[in-house]
């Protein structure tokens, strides 16, 4: 009779179950921006709503936690069942919350490609919960600072303009309400792990390197966010063209330039 061979199928998917988790996580907790994305009173946008960077981190994460590695301490099977049920879940927060905690413990257990990609995952998770839940909370005091930086920027050209709470401008004719949508605190964590994201893919990283390259995003954002919000306090007119869709994409334009390029950076040798 021939000798018995391994299951090397049945062990190859046992394998790569801890990847399609991750990746059932972040799809499941991506729904809610799609379905958003797709209702009658949607702004048209390629992304169907979802953040593009989020798009990138998933990509890249998937990746990578289907490449190259092993478990170094493989876990028992009631952590997978945990996290399926968690992800079953119609809740994109739980979705995120359970990716954080699956992620975070395959980081720890595996090597090579598959420990950067659950490093991805984990920092998607944890910069989609800041923005989709601890933001909310702190809502009120991170409107009002940006409120106040626009303000002070544009009190020696615009006397007139004042700020109170998150509402700047020329309270005669023209405010800008500021929402934590428009705050650099809101977009900069998933463009910074994008930012890892494709540095990753693009090659061997440096702790430093890359710390750099994301301080530098921040800088850049910070900025560049600034004089969006003080152009839309401005005037009327000029809200309409920053907030329109020339404004919009000419600063979605910045970021992905800005993210590209600072990635490629953080990649070199």
């Amino acid at each position: 009779m021939p000798a018995a061979t391994a299951p090397f199928p049945l062990a190859a998917a046992s394998a790569r179950l801890p990847a399609v988790i991750m990746i059932g996580a972040a799809v499941n907790a991506l729904v809610v921006s799609l379905m958003t994305g797709l209702g009658p009173e949607a702004t048209p946008s390629i992304t169907f709503g979802i953040n593009p960077f989020q798009l990138v981190a998933v990509g890249v994460a998937a990746r990578l936690s289907l490449g190259d590695g092993v478990a170094t301490r493989p876990h028992g099977p009631w952590l997978d069942a945990l996290a399926i049920a968690l992800v079953l879940v119609p809740s994109s927060a739980v979705a995120w919350l359970a990716l954080a905690i699956y992620a975070g413990v395959q980081a720890t257990q595996t090597t090579s490609e598959r420990r950067a990609g659950a490093l991805i995952f984990l920092a998607l998770a944890i910069a989609s919960l800041w923005s989709s839940v601890v933001l909310k909370w702190i809502a009120l005091p991170i409107t009002t600072a940006e409120a106040f930086l626009v303000a002070k920027a544009l009190a020696p050209f615009r006397p007139d303009i004042v700020q109170i709470a998150n509402v700047v401008g020329d309270q005669t004719t023209h405010n800008l309400i500021i929402m934590t949508k428009c705050t650099t605190a809101d977009a900069l964590p998933q463009s910074a792990v994008a930012l890892a994201a494709v540095a990753l893919l693009l090659g061997p990283v440096t702790p430093k390197r890359l710390f750099g390259a994301c301080a530098a995003l921040g800088a850049l954002y910070a900025v560049a966010n600034l004089v969006r919000l003080a152009a839309m306090a401005w005037s009327a007119e000029n809200y309409a063209l920053v907030h329109g869709p020339i404004g919009a994409n000419i600063f979605d334009l910045f970021q992905v330039v800005a993210v590209l390029a600072l990635a490629a950076s953080a990649s070199r040798p």
